[in-house]
């Protein structure tokens, strides 16, 4: 991940997969990884990725809110093993902007180190873009690999890379 102009918000770490910090606009954001090994075995030392902010008001763009997420994915992939999924769903219709904003986050601060599947699964109205992310020296990389396109097509669903 580039080395970025911005330097991140002071974040206070709640736990080892827990994280807040506020924005110059007074929003509150909340950052957690969730384990899903427990529910998915073949997916080992992987987790969900998920990104809350407190309220619905706007506010204007903020490279410094990247540069914190960064800088704690950062602190994550620091365990060769670790793995994350990120799920945009559809519930409130910007499921592709999100999925656009982590994809821009990824080309802009990844240093090589790290690679990513994208998928799409849905039905109806219904849509998910999932994402893996791993290190490429990630042990155990052949079976992230195998365990995320299994877990698509029991759904029947295809990976789009």
């Amino acid at each position: 991940m580039a080395s970025n102009l911005r330097p991140p918000y002071e974040y206070q770490k709640i736990d080892e997969l827990n994280y807040e910090f506020v924005n110059r606009d007074g929003i509150n954001y909340h950052l957690y990884f969730t384990p899903i090994s427990s529910i998915y075995p073949d997916l080992p030392n992987t987790y969900s990725f998920n990104i809350e902010r407190e309220g619905t008001t706007s506010h204007p763009i903020d490279l410094r809110i990247a540069a914190t997420v960064v800088h704690i994915l950062r602190r994550f992939f620091e365990t060769i093993e670790n793995a994350m999924i990120m799920v945009c769903d559809s519930t409130d219709g910007k499921q592709h902007k999100r999925r656009n904003l982590f994809d821009r986050w990824f080309r802009y601060y990844n240093d090589g180190t790290l690679t990513t599947i994208n998928a799409e699964v849905g039905e109806g109205d219904y849509e998910l873009l999932l994402s893996i992310y791993f290190r490429k020296d990630n042990p155990n990389k052949p079976q992230l690999i195998k365990a995320f396109g299994d877990l698509l097509s029991q759904n029947y669903y295809e990976i789009v890379v």
